[in-house]
């Protein structure tokens, strides 16, 4: 078998850089009620989803909202795309160890994607799409290009709803009820994060052993074949 080269990343490393992704966005759903109001910028740096950037849209300054929403939304699109173009198959078996399911969605998404993959790309750039958009051989420039795009968009109409609900009646009272509230719930959150990262966590120390020991296999019959 080929040597790796010294600038090849293992694909169990950028893995891991997901997962730690992973783990702040789950700190930041832990930490949401106490970030909203006073630290928007941190909570969308931990974890921009869109219930976030409703959230803090209209209290957040236009230029830095944008920009760390699309950098923290772009931020894992990369890896997976990289997994999926060089290593495939084994990112979605380690993936779906600690994600259990992705695998079932993969399978059942790969038909529709191979039709639809430019729109897709832009609608919806998440970890399927993207392990699909490399394993399909989608040029980089179009994935770049196509996702940047989607996601500068959603960013926007998200800000823009969320400016519009911030001024809705029931929106201040909810707000108000949350603040007034806010340790309950951060401690609520916190204990709900701390156990899906924990079985995140037990994922992954179970896809770093399973993958070792299919290393392991394949090194013995290559040895084998040899005698």
């Amino acid at each position: 078998a080929p040597a790796r080269s010294a600038t090849e990343v293992s694909p169990l490393a950028i893995v891991v850089a997901l997962v730690a992704v992973n783990l702040a966005g789950k700190a930041g759903d832990a930490f949401a009620a106490l970030l909203v109001e006073s630290r928007p910028l941190t909570l969308l740096a931990l974890n921009a989803n869109d219930a976030h950037m409703a959230l803090t849209a209209g209290h957040t300054p236009f230029a830095p909202y944008v920009i760390v929403s699309l950098l923290r939304r772009l931020l894992e699109d990369p890896l997976y795309y990289h997994l999926g173009a060089t290593r495939f198959a084994s990112a979605v078996r380690v993936l779906d160890r600690t994600s259990p399911g992705i695998l079932r969605k993969i399978e059942a998404s790969k038909p529709w994607f191979e039709r639809f993959s430019v729109l897709a790309v832009i609608l919806e750039p998440g970890a399927v799409v993207c392990l699909l958009a490399g394993w399909s051989k989608m040029r980089a420039a179009t994935f770049w290009s196509v996702n940047v795009f989607g996601t500068l968009a959603r960013v926007l109409l998200v800000r823009r709803i969320g400016v519009r609900v911030a001024e809705w009646s029931a929106f201040a009272k909810a707000s108000k009820f949350a603040q007034a509230n806010r340790r309950v719930i951060a401690v609520t959150g916190f204990a709900i994060a701390t156990a899906a990262a924990v079985s995140v966590l037990r994922g992954l120390k179970k896809a770093y052993a399973a993958e070792n020991a299919r290393s392991s296999r394949k090194h013995l019959r290559r040895r084998e074949s040899f005698r």
